[in-house]
This record gives structure tokens, C-alpha cells and sequence, in this order.
């Protein structure tokens, strides 16, 4: 079974590299201009963090969010792993506090933050007929 899944393996066109593949699917690499404009909160985005409890879970929703105005797409990170980002959402937003546990949040935190991130933009677009 070994040798015919590497067959397979073998025979399919590979038209990516990693490189590239991480571009188009990985979590952004912000430069300190993309912060200022994927971070940036309208006043109905301001208004969802409010709902939200601890600092913590307000800056990770920051960065979900400003990740997914990026890519479309949602990350499952801890916060060591986008620390220059988190940097700036605490600069920017939280007159620099400090978050001592940087892992992750809770599964249901996340998927409640990314229905919330989904409303604000009307996900799934509307189909025009």
C-alpha cells in the first residue's frame, strides 16, 4: 500500500513550491504600513471588542481579524508566533499591557471571534441571481 500511495504521490503535477504556497496560505508577515491598515478598527469593529472579556481574547480577535482582511483566510497561532503584530495591537490598542500567557485562545473563543469576523463582512458573500 506503501508503494502505491508514493506512486501517486509521484505522479501528480506539483505546479507550487513550498515558498509559494506559503504566501498564498500562510499567516501574513505584516510590515509596520500593512499593521497600520489590515489592524485598523472601524467603529462596528470597535464595538465587537467590546463584547469580548479579557485583553487576551480582544487581541487575538484584532489579529484574526486583521489577518483575515488579508487572506480571506483564519489562522490557528499562539501569540508568540505573530509577536510583532501582537506588539502593535498593544501598542496601538491597549497602551502596551502586557499578555503573560501567549498561547492560544480556547477552540470556542476562536470560532465564536471568527462568526464575528464573518458577520462584520456578510460572509458568505450574498449570490446575485
Amino acid at each position: 500500500m506503501d508503494t502505491e500511495q508514493n506512486n501517486t504521490e509521484q505522479k501528480r503535477l506539483r505546479i507550487l513550491g513550498e515558498d509559494e504556497l506559503e504566501s498564498i496560505y500562510g499567516r501574513p508577515c505584516f510590515t509596520y504600513e500593512h499593521r497600520c491598515d489590515y489592524f485598523s478598527l472601524s467603529q462596528r469593529e470597535k464595538d465587537l471588542l467590546e463584547v469580548l472579556r479579557s485583553n487576551k481574547s480582544r487581541a487575538y480577535f484584532i489579529l484574526q481579524l486583521g489577518y483575515f482582511k488579508a487572506k480571506h483566510l483564519f489562522f490557528i497561532f499562539d501569540l508568540h508566533e505573530a509577536y510583532a503584530d501582537l506588539e502593535y495591537v498593544l501598542n496601538q490598542y491597549f497602551d502596551n499591557t502586557k499578555i503573560v500567557d501567549m498561547s492560544a485562545i480556547d477552540k470556542s473563543t476562536r470560532l465564536k471571534q471568527q462568526q464575528m469576523i464573518l458577520g462584520v463582512f456578510a460572509y458568505p458573500p450574498e449570490k446575485v441571481s
